[in-house]
């Protein structure tokens, strides 16, 4: 399983795609993803809108994730309410703050310690599993 590892944006679309069983992309949407295995799964966030990508009609798949962007990959793919509280003082003017924010309302995180949230911290694949765990068991009530 490779605990510590960090996870890739391919394989967060991976899932994302087979936990909440996304329809399969028929458009390829990006152009950096051709051949890859996790190449549907990808295309099938992108049209259910939970990701437009890392810019110019690229997805990044081999950039590691932080925990502010799957934050935002989680909140979009469950439709979870915008965060109104802030929570966390590290991820002030973040553009990931309010699905920070979102994640602790619904509670699915409780930050990394200290009262804080350590937005440009890698994700790992253990802790992609909890995240996952949490927010399918909230979505779920």
């Amino acid at each position: 399983f490779c605990p510590d590892d960090s996870v890739t944006r391919a394989q967060m679309a991976s899932f994302l795609a087979r936990a909440i069983e996304f329809p399969t992309g028929s458009t390829d949407r990006f152009s950096d993803d051709d051949g890859s295995v996790h190449e549907a799964n990808i295309d099938a966030l992108a049209g259910a809108g939970v990701t437009l990508g890392c810019g110019d009609g690229l997805f990044c798949p081999d950039d590691s994730v932080t925990r502010a962007q799957m934050a935002s990959f989680l909140v979009r793919a469950l439709d979870l309410p915008i965060g109104t509280n802030d929570r966390f003082p590290d991820d002030d003017g973040s553009v990931h703050e309010e699905n920070i924010n979102a994640l602790a309302d619904a509670e699915v995180t409780l930050g990394c310690g200290g009262g804080l949230y350590c937005p440009d911290g890698l994700v790992t694949r253990a802790q992609m599993a909890a995240f996952l765990y949490r927010a399918l068991a909230t979505n779920q009530s």
